[in-house]
């Protein structure tokens, strides 16, 4: 059943820049989703492929830093398919937003190719993620069996030869990920993602070329806060995390 709108909270991403309808209770989309599109490797022109688009955070930070793109989304949720059509329409931001599983034989996408295909999966195990009540959050965070195996082959199958494939995921999740992507792509860029120096890495950002070769290199990881707390002891995010956050600027890897 769709959220009514008293269930909806209007949030700013990118300095304001982009305005998205999102559930006030259930899955809601954050810096994952940023700098995820930041890694997106698109140029003016280029069809782009989100999977499981939730409201358009991702595939509409994209447009926002690309012009011209000719975008697709594919959403299993009818209540976040909807909110994303509205987000598209309110941004004013021409994609086309499909209902339905990307893993359905049916779906128009398997007749496609697209230059660039992104996704932020679902990142816990159904035996070690506590169940959240919420319907929406719980698809949205659990992944049933199979289905990040599922989106790496898909994606691989509908990219374009030398096209990038590029997703956000926890670091226990890569061999996994690389044990399908090294089937198909190389050129492989492994971005770990670290909350301050010296910390462990919470998230890893991949991305791979279809039908290249080059070796797979890991980079220095990328912090999100600064060493030092400001005036009031808090934490302050790094000047690339604000470029990135605050402007749209993309992370060059």
């Amino acid at each position: 059943m769709a959220a009514k709108i008293s269930e909806l909270t209007n949030d700013a991403f990118l300095g304001g820049k982009l305005k998205l309808l999102q559930p006030k209770i259930g899955f809601r989309a954050g810096i994952d989703s940023v700098l995820l599109a930041a890694s997106v490797r698109a140029s003016s022109g280029d069809r782009v492929l989100d999977i499981g688009t939730g409201v358009g955070t991702a595939l509409f930070c994209l447009m926002k830093r690309v012009i011209g793109l000719e975008a697709v989304g594919i959403e299993l949720q009818e209540e976040y398919h909807s909110l994303a059509t509205e987000n598209s329409k309110k941004n004013m931001l021409k994609a086309k937003i499909l209902l339905g599983d990307f893993q359905s034989p049916k779906n128009e996408l398997n007749n496609c190719l697209f230059d660039e295909i992104f996704f932020n999966p679902p990142y816990y195990s159904e035996e070690t993620y506590k169940k959240s009540g919420n319907i929406s959050r719980d698809l949205a965070n659990i992944e049933k069996q199979g289905v990040l195996e599922n989106m790496l082959k898909f994606s691989l199958k509908r990219c374009k030869p030398y096209g990038f494939i590029t997703l956000i995921n926890r670091p226990a999740r890569l061999g996994k990920i690389l044990s399908v992507l090294e089937n198909g792509a190389g050129d492989i860029r492994l971005l770990p993602v670290q909350s301050s120096k010296g910390q462990s890495s919470l998230r890893i950002i991949i991305r791979a070329r279809k039908s290249a070769r080059g070796e797979t290199k890991l980079l220095e990881g990328l912090k999100l806060f600064k060493d030092t707390l400001d005036q009031h002891k808090r934490k302050t995010y790094t000047s690339q995390l604000v470029d990135i956050l605050k402007h749209g600027k993309p992370l060059d890897f």
